[in-house]
C-alpha cells in the first residue's frame, strides 16, 4: 500500500475579533490573551506527542500565523504561509458582529434566519467557491507530498468545513462547531480515478475529529 499522507488540520486560536463576536472573515486581528495561551498549550502538546512534520502551513491571516509560530519554534521547522488556507470572505458582513449586521441589513438578516435555502451574502465568497478552493489546495498538497509524510495546516472554521468535506469526498456543507485549536487528523492514500482501493476503509483513516486534548 502506498504511504499515507498524515494530515493534521488545526483551527487557529481565539483572536481579538473572535472575542468581540466579529464575523472576521478575511479581516486580520491578533490573538487574544486566551488565544495566546491556547497556542502555547497546543505547541507544548504537539511538540510532545506529534513528530516534526515535513510541511507546516498556515493561512496568512494574523490569528492563524500567530497560532502557527509556536509550532514552528517547538519543531524547529519552516512555516509556509498559504493564501489558499485563509478564511472565507464575509462580504458586507465582514468585521461586523451579528447584532451590527442586523442593524445595518435587517431585511437580509431576517431572510437568512427564516429560510433554510442557501442565500449568499453580497460580496462574500460562496460555499461552492470555497469548496473549489479546498479541492485545488488538496491537489497542490498531493503534488508537494506525493510520497506521503506528515503535514500540519492551520486554517479557519468556515473554510475548514469545506476543506474537511473535500478531504472526505463530500460537497455538502455540514454544520460543525469547531473549537479554537481543535485538531482533525486524517491518514490518506493518494486517490486514483481507477483505484478500487478507494473503497477500502484502511486507505482513509479518520484519526481524530474536533479534538482539543491540550485544553
Amino acid at each position: 500500500m502506498s504511504a499515507y499522507l498524515k494530515l493534521l488540520l488545526i483551527r487557529h486560536a481565539q483572536s481579538l475579533g473572535n472575542a468581540a463576536g466579529m464575523m472576521e472573515g478575511q479581516g486580520s486581528t491578533a490573538l487574544s490573551a486566551v488565544g495566546r495561551s491556547q497556542s502555547q498549550r497546543l505547541a507544548a502538546y504537539l511538540g510532545q506527542h506529534y513528530p516534526c512534520p515535513e510541511g507546516l502551513y498556515s493561512s496568512p491571516l494574523q490569528r492563524a500565523v500567530e497560532t502557527a509560530q509556536p509550532l514552528a519554534s517547538v519543531w524547529s521547522c519552516p512555516l509556509g504561509v498559504e493564501s489558499a488556507l485563509q478564511e472565507m470572505h464575509q462580504g458586507i458582513f465582514q468585521g461586523l458582529t451579528w447584532a451590527e449586521a442586523q442593524q445595518r441589513y435587517p431585511q437580509l438578516c431576517q431572510r437568512l434566519l427564516s429560510s433554510l435555502d442557501y442565500l449568499p451574502v453580497p460580496g462574500a465568497e460562496t460555499q461552492a467557491a470555497a469548496y473549489r478552493r479546498a479541492l485545488a489546495w488538496l491537489q497542490v498538497l498531493w503534488q508537494r507530498h506525493s510520497s506521503g509524510g506528515r503535514v500540519v495546516m492551520i486554517s479557519h472554521g468556515g473554510f475548514m468545513q469545506q476543506l474537511i468535506g473535500a478531504i472526505m469526498g463530500c460537497d455538502r456543507t455540514w454544520k460543525v462547531t469547531i473549537g479554537h485549536t481543535a485538531l482533525f487528523e486524517f491518514w490518506l492514500k493518494q486517490p486514483q480515478s481507477d483505484d478500487l482501493a478507494r473503497y477500502n476503509p484502511e486507505c482513509w483513516q479518520l484519526r481524530c475529529f474536533n479534538s482539543c486534548p491540550h485544553l
